[in-house]
């Protein structure tokens, strides 16, 4: 009798062209794609008549690991352990890594201009002291001599004026 109405809905299936879609899921498995599986069944059933795990929503595009929850009666994300779910964990935190390396470059070139500016400013200044250490030594013999000669001009003057009193 089962094998007359299954060759009865293959007619009805191939005459109508009608396929409907649904979802096995078995959270259970090793196997990724059991635990979203879409299958192609010839006719309709009720959700009264669906095998164990089948399922005739359609998990969302956004899930990565999908799975049938009974307690919520919808597709969820499988746990943070999956496969999948740890691969895209991976590649967000290294995208993130990228973007902080890249930024980490950025600032490490500004660091290095500053600092090749900071060394020419510190350069001019000790080329400048250089110069004014120079002039220094230049005018220091100068200012003895003339040291010397108002002291003995004074000196000179002195002694004119006490032979001058007497």
């Amino acid at each position: 009798m089962e094998t007359e109405n299954f060759s009865k809905l293959l007619n009805e299936v191939v005459s109508n062209g009608k396929i409907n879609f649904y979802y096995y899921s078995d959270p259970t498995s090793s196997n990724i794609e059991l635990h979203h599986l879409a299958i192609p069944f010839p006719g309709e059933l009720s959700p009264v008549d669906l095998p164990f795990r089948w399922h005739a929503e359609k998990p969302s595009e956004d899930l990565v690991d999908a799975v049938w929850n009974d307690e919520t009666h919808s597709w969820v994300e499988n746990s943070d352990k999956s496969h999948p779910a740890l691969i895209a964990k991976l590649q967000a935190n290294n995208e993130a890594i990228q973007k902080k390396m890249e930024i980490y470059e950025q600032d490490k070139i500004a660091d290095a201009e500053k600092n090749d500016k900071l060394v020419q400013a510190l350069t001019g200044v000790q080329k400048g002291q250089a110069q004014t250490t120079a002039v220094l030594a230049q005018l220091v013999p100068m200012v003895q001599q003339l040291s010397k000669s108002v002291n003995t001009s004074d000196e000179t003057d002195k002694t004119n004026k006490e032979e001058g009193a007497e």
